[in-house]
C-alpha cells in the first residue's frame, strides 16, 4: 500500500489484514514463466485494493476474458473497473471516511471473490473487504500491549439438535493463573453473519486487549455464539434466530461456566450484540434480568423482528413497564446507532420513544445510554459501539 508510511505501524498490522484464512497480508501473485510453478514470474498481479494518496483506493482484479467487471462498495455503491494490459482490470474510487469497507466484485454479471483481496463474511457469503487506516483512530489496532487468546470450541446444543460452534476470548493472564475468575460477555454479530465476525471483521479481541491494557476496563471473558440459529425440520434446516434464548441459556451457558473460570452471578454477565444481534441481546436480556446485569444493544431494536421461521414472543418488553424494577436490575442498558444508518435508525428513534413514554429516559434512567456515531450500518461503527459499552462494564 503506497502511503502507509504515514500511519504508525499500519504497513503491517493485524487489525487490517487478519482474516479467516491468514493474519499477515498477502502478497502480490505472480504468473510463473513457464510451466515451473516456483519459476520467476513474468507479470505480477497487484493486492485487490490498494490504498493512493490523498485517500484514494484502487481496485484491481484480473480477468483476461472477461467483457465487465464491476465492484459495488458498501453493499451499495457500484464502480465500474477498465480493462488493461493483461487481462487486469481496475478502477481509483475516493475511500471516504476509511475504516471497514466490504466489496463485493461482478465479473459479466456473476459475484466472485477475488483471491488478492482480503476475505471476510456477510450477507451469509464469503465477500472480499478492505480496511482502510483511518488517522487518528487507533483503538482497534493491535498494539504492543499484552494479548489475549482466541478459542474456537464446540459443543452440543440439545436445544435445536445441532453441534456449535463459538468463539471464545480469554484475556492476557487467563493461562498463568488458574485461580482467578473473569467476568464474560456474550457478544453477538448480525444477520447474515457468523460466530467469527466480531474477531475477524469487528477485531474485538484487538479492542478488548487495548482496553484492559490501558485500564479502561477490568480483565472478562468473551463467548461469540452463531445467532443465525438453524434447527431441523423435516429433514432441513431452517433459520430461527429467536431459539437464541434456548441456544444460551440450556446449552452455551452451562458449556462455558463447565469449561471457563467465569463468575456465575448477574452483574458479572453482560449480553451484547450488533443488527439482528441487538434485538436478540433485547430478548434475552429483557426477558431474563435475573441472569443478566448489562445490556448492549448496536444499530437495532428492543423491539422484535421476524427473522426466519417464526416471530418472537415479545413479553419480554414487559419489563420496561416498571421503571424501579428496570433500574434495579440493570447497571448498563447501552443503545448505540449511526447517524447515517439507512436501516436501524428509524427503529431506534423510535425506541428512544418507547423508552422516554416508560419514564426511562437517559435522563431519567442513568443505567439507560444512547450513543449516537457518525456511521452507517457498518463495523466502524459496531467497533465504537463495542469500545465505548465494554468501559461500563463490571464496575
Amino acid at each position: 500500500m503506497a502511503n502507509l508510511e504515514q500511519f504508525p505501524s499500519a504497513a503491517l498490522n493485524g487489525a487490517y489484514y487478519d482474516t479467516p484464512v491468514a493474519f499477515e497480508p498477502q502478497l502480490p501473485m505472480g504468473r510463473p514463466a513457464g510451466t515451473n510453478p516456483f519459476a520467476d514470474s513474468d507479470t505480477v498481479v497487484p493486492p485487490g485494493a490498494v490504498l493512493l494518496e490523498g485517500g484514494k483506493l484502487r481496485l484491481n482484479f484480473l480477468a483476461p476474458t472477461a467483457a465487465k467487471v464491476d465492484a459495488v462498495l458498501r453493499y451499495r455503491e457500484r464502480h465500474d473497473l477498465e480493462k488493461g494490459e493483461n487481462g487486469l482490470w481496475t478502477a481509483e474510487i475516493d475511500a471516504g471516511d476509511g475504516g471497514f469497507i466490504p466489496i463485493l466484485f461482478h465479473v459479466d454479471g456473476v459475484e466472485v471473490l477475488n483471491p488478492l483481496a482480503p476475505v471476510g463474511y456477510g450477507s451469509s457469503r464469503p465477500i472480499n473487504y478492505v480496511d482502510v487506516p483511518q488517522p487518528g483512530v487507533d483503538f482497534y489496532l493491535c498494539k504492543d500491549v499484552p494479548h489475549g487468546t482466541v478459542t474456537q470450541d464446540y459443543y452440543f446444543a440439545p436445544s435445536v439438535g445441532l453441534l456449535k460452534s463459538c468463539l471464545v476470548y480469554t484475556p492476557a493472564g487467563y493461562m498463568k493463573d488458574d485461580t482467578q475468575t473473569y467476568p464474560v460477555l456474550y457478544l453477538q454479530h448480525g444477520h447474515g453473519e457468523n460466530e467469527k465476525c466480531w474477531v475477524h471483521q469487528g477485531r474485538a479481541n484487538f479492542i478488548l486487549d487495548n482496553l484492559i491494557a490501558e485500564g479502561k476496563m477490568p480483565p472478562c471473558v468473551v463467548v461469540m455464539n452463531n445467532g443465525m440459529v438453524q434447527r431441523e425440520q423435516e429433514g432441513l434446516r431452517v433459520l430461527e434466530t429467536n431459539a437464541i434464548t434456548r441456544l444460551l441459556l440450556e446449552d452455551c451457558i452451562p458449556y462455558i461456566q463447565s469449561h471457563y473460570r467465569v463468575r456465575t452471578d448477574k452483574w458479572s454477565r453482560a449480553m451484547a450484540g450488533l443488527s439482528m444481534g441487538s434485538m436478540q441481546t433485547s430478548m434475552v436480556t429483557l426477558g431474563h434480568p435475573d441472569l443478566f446485569g448489562y445490556a448492549g444493544v448496536f444499530s437495532g431494536f428492543v423491539g422484535a423482528l421476524k427473522i426466519g421461521q417464526s416471530m418472537p414472543d415479545q413479553s419480554y418488553l414487559k419489563e420496561l413497564d416498571d421503571k424501579e424494577k428496570f433500574q434495579q436490575d440493570f447497571k448498563v442498558f447501552f443503545r448505540g446507532c449511526g447517524d447515517t444508518d439507512y436501516i436501524a435508525l428509524d427503529r431506534f428513534e423510535k425506541d428512544r420513544e418507547l423508552f422516554r413514554e416508560k419514564g426511562l429516559a437517559p435522563e431519567d434512567c442513568p443505567a439507560h445510554v444512547e450513543k449516537i456515531y457518525h456511521g452507517e450500518h457498518e463495523w466502524n461503527v459496531w467497533r465504537m459501539c463495542l469500545r465505548d459499552f465494554c468501559q461500563l462494564l463490571f464496575r
